[in-house]
């Protein structure tokens, strides 16, 4: 199942590079931030007909479709077709297709594959993480003085108020660098070592199931924002290595 994982949203991505490559269209879904391609529609018709294909029993959650497929099996399949829709119809090639597998309700399997940087972040519980096949681990950055951090924070979802403090903090007593990359691809870079800190309060299951099992198996502490284990269906979600996370956590207090 690994091996398909990998092979198909390698496909995926193949499918929506050239999409981004000739340009597409795009229409909001609920604001001017949430954005639909033909692209979006395109790489989720193909990841469904390649699980049904292959696991014709398994349920399949995607984000552009409005019913999952055979809900209640034992596997569940959760797909982001393009996570970061904005950069990729806006031309910014920063994105990717998101994979979770979710087996007896927990996290079993995930990808989460750029196709412009050829990089495939993959996890299995309990079994690591990895970046094109190399093992990956998170960083040992262990101060906010000089951190580099990703902070997603959107009105109208869960302890939006708390989030904003806490970029006003780091921007007053600090010199961390924060950005929002407008992708869960940022969260793979925390795991491979690259960025120190993620913070969001508004992802849904497609969004973070696969980069929160990516992490948690790169060794980072995956929490919500009251510390506790982040579990699917929270919308606020803190990633950090061990050292950091608490810190980064105070920040939300």
């Amino acid at each position: 199942m690994q091996d398909f994982l990998h092979t198909t949203i390698r496909a995926a991505g193949a499918i929506a590079r050239d999409y981004f490559v000739r340009g597409v269209t795009h229409s909001e879904k609920t604001s001017v931030a949430d954005l639909l391609t033909e692209a979006d529609v395109a790489v989720s018709d193909y990841l469904i007909a390649q699980i049904q294909a292959n696991y014709p029993d398994h349920q399949i959650h995607s984000e552009e479709r409005a019913a999952d497929i055979n809900p209640g099996a034992r596997y569940e399949w959760v797909i982001d077709p393009i996570d970061g829709t904005r950069n990729f119809a806006l031309g910014i090639p920063f994105w990717a297709p998101l994979v979770a597998v979710i087996k007896d309700g927990k996290p079993f399997l995930a990808a989460i594959f750029n196709p412009m940087s050829d990089q495939l972040f993959s996890a299995a519980q309990g079994g690591g993480a990895y970046l094109n096949g190399q093992r990956i681990q998170v960083n040992g950055v262990d101060t906010l003085e000089h951190g580099f951090g990703v902070i997603y924070r959107r009105s109208g979802f869960p302890r939006v108020e708390r989030y904003i403090r806490a970029m006003d903090e780091l921007n007053r007593a600090s010199t961390t660098w924060l950005h929002n990359y407008g992708s869960m691809v940022a969260a793979a870079h925390l795991a491979s070592g690259g960025i120190d800190f993620y913070l969001s309060n508004s992802g849904f299951d497609h969004d973070l199931l696969a980069p929160a099992l990516i992490c948690s198996e790169a060794g980072a502490v995956v929490t919500d924002a009251d510390g506790n284990p982040w579990t699917r269906e929270h919308h606020d979600i803190v990633i950090a290595n061990p050292r950091l996370h608490p810190k980064v956590l105070a920040l939300l207090k």
